[in-house]
């Protein structure tokens, strides 16, 4: 698989995408999660290799289910 096409790419892309449509910027969810806006950002551009437990995280301050994030057809 190319890396243009890999799974941190694609949760990355959907990450951000979810996150432009709740209108939250970067810093906004880093605050919300009590994380860096830097790793938010290497998150969506697929450089971070998330855990499980960053996910959760994530999913739960967007008010989304983890598995709307590994849906990548939007």
């Amino acid at each position: 698989m190319s890396k243009n096409n890999s799974l941190e790419k694609r949760f990355g892309t959907k990450l951000a995408y979810v996150r432009k449509s709740k209108k939250l910027s970067q810093i906004k969810l880093a605050e919300i999660v009590n994380m860096n806006f830097n790793y938010i950002g290497q998150i969506e551009r697929g450089e971070a290799n998330v855990t499980i437990k960053t996910i959760k995280i994530l999913a739960d301050a967007l008010d989304i289910e983890v598995k709307e994030l590994f849906e990548f057809s939007f």
